[in-house]
């Protein structure tokens, strides 16, 4: 009776887990076509209109990089005053500070773009100054604690991440591309396709999106990762803003948040694509 009743049980439990499979595929699956669906609208978007504004009510210094999940917004900057490397995690409800941690390492006080990529924080660490050093850290998006990190001999300003096995970076004015597996070794070094200073970069459905500027220009960059080409480019108003949308921190999720000032007044600013 015994047997039976656990063989019941097991087979009930099958059921269930075959039941619940196809419904785990397809959340996967439609975040892919979210995702790509947001990518598509981007491509075709000849234009951007200011939907809302986040106050932040704390100091955040120089701003460097912004990130964004459901529930938190993580942004890097640089206290250029004290020589000191912030990283913020601030609750996208009510835009409080939840958490920060510095980043200074001896001359490394330089935090640049950064990207969340489902497990880690993907943040480098940089000297200020071209042609330098930086420790790439994959930090924990919990306690803000480095689980991994890795070495390169350049300044890196921004990082993005595949979410699997590859890592993407730029240097100092974007001069160049890198490739680096999860655990750092260079896989790739190729001259930037476009002439643009990118501040901010996200790996997002298959394609980098690169903010940035130059001379009168302000854009958001599509680079085409497999063949390192620039395959979109959106112009961004300039002259309506206190300092140039892309000259610090963007993300990305269907619409654009910039965060171009610095404190203690600064603001992220969330534009919807038309």
């Amino acid at each position: 009776m015994i047997r039976r009743t656990i063989i019941i049980v097991n087979r009930v439990l099958l059921v269930i887990l075959l039941l619940a499979l196809p419904l785990t595929l397809n959340c996967h699956k439609g975040n892919e076509i979210s995702q790509a669906n947001a990518l598509n609208l981007l491509f075709h978007s000849g234009n951007i209109d200011l939907i809302h504004q986040v106050p932040l009510k704390f100091s955040t210094y120089h701003v460097q990089g912004l990130d964004i999940t459901e529930q938190f917004y993580f942004v890097t900057s640089v206290d250029r005053e004290q020589n000191r490397g912030w990283l913020f995690k601030i609750d996208r409800q009510n835009a409080g500070l939840i958490s920060k941690i510095e980043l200074t390492d001896g001359a490394l006080i330089h935090p640049g773009g950064l990207q969340f990529d489902g497990r880690y924080l993907w943040v480098p660490n940089a000297e200020y100054k071209r042609q330098s050093r930086t420790m790439v850290y994959g930090l924990d998006p919990d306690t803000l604690e480095i689980r991994t990190s890795f070495p390169v001999d350049d300044h890196i300003g921004a990082v993005a991440s595949d979410g699997k096995n590859l890592l993407y970076g730029v240097n100092w004015d974007a001069l160049h591309f890198y490739t680096w597996d999860i655990d750092g070794r260079e896989l790739n070094k190729v001259d930037s396709p476009a002439s643009m200073a990118y501040q901010d970069i996200k790996y997002f459905a298959g394609k980098l999106l690169c903010s940035g500027h130059k001379d009168d220009i302000s854009a958001v960059d599509i680079i085409d990762p497999e063949s390192w080409t620039l395959i979109k480019r959106l112009d961004l108003p300039k002259d309506s803003w206190k300092s140039t949308l892309t000259r610090e921190g963007m993300a990305f999720d269907g619409n654009l948040y910039f965060l171009p000032d610095d404190g203690p007044d600064s603001r992220i600013l969330i534009f919807a694509l038309h």
